[in-house]
């Protein structure tokens, strides 16, 4: 088998050979292996969205925005808080073994909020990785997601407030994280209010 080449710079055919097999097996190597691990990495949050844990959570997101919220976005802290008490009322009684909490896990207004935050946060990684990019997540998913991130927005704004988390200090030996959530969460949602308002 001959190889074509030209004898750029005294290069014979042996040394361009081994770079161009030098190139081909770095890509091989490096980009193929991370490449399958962001697509298998995207494949399953597709799967995710559309599972019926997912259905249930964007239901019980815009169920609460829109009746408990009356579709207002400055009622979203109070209302918040007060659904959080009430669904984790007498959630933890050392005097009763066997207690089941007023809510059923999957449909608590609190843990459909983190699952929905944590989706999304995947997501903006994806988008920012060059593997899966921004464009790809705008083609598949639509402008109308904005409209939940909005709301999502406000109700991770609503979850640091007092009342929501129980103190569980101890002594500050880590240095704190100065960075939210949100600021992914607004990351993802500036990439999906540009995406068209259909999947394509």
């Amino acid at each position: 088998m001959m190889f074509l080449c030209c004898n750029c710079n005294g290069w014979g055919t042996s040394e361009t050979v081994a770079v161009i097999l030098a190139v081909i097996s770095w890509f091989w190597a490096i980009y193929i292996p991370r490449k399958i691990s962001w697509e298998q990495r995207y494949s399953q949050l597709m799967s995710d969205y559309r599972g019926t844990d997912f259905g249930a959570a964007v239901l019980g997101i815009t169920m609460f925005f829109n009746k408990s919220c009356n579709n207002d976005i400055n009622k979203i802290e109070k209302k918040y808080r007060e659904i959080y008490q009430a669904q984790f009322k007498n959630q933890w009684n050392p005097d009763k073994d066997n207690y089941k909490p007023e809510v059923p896990n999957d449909q608590n207004l609190h843990f459909q909020r983190r699952l929905l935050t944590q989706f999304y946060w995947d997501l903006d990684q994806c988008a920012t990785s060059h593997y899966i990019s921004k464009k790809r997540i705008q083609r598949d998913f639509t402008s109308k997601e904005a409209n939940l991130l909005k709301i999502l927005y406000y109700m991770n704004d609503a979850s640091q407030t007092a009342g929501i988390y129980m103190d569980i200090t101890t002594d500050d030996r880590l240095t704190p994280n100065p960075q939210s959530i949100n600021k992914y969460i607004k990351h993802i949602y500036n990439i999906l209010k540009d995406a068209k308002p259909y999947v394509r």
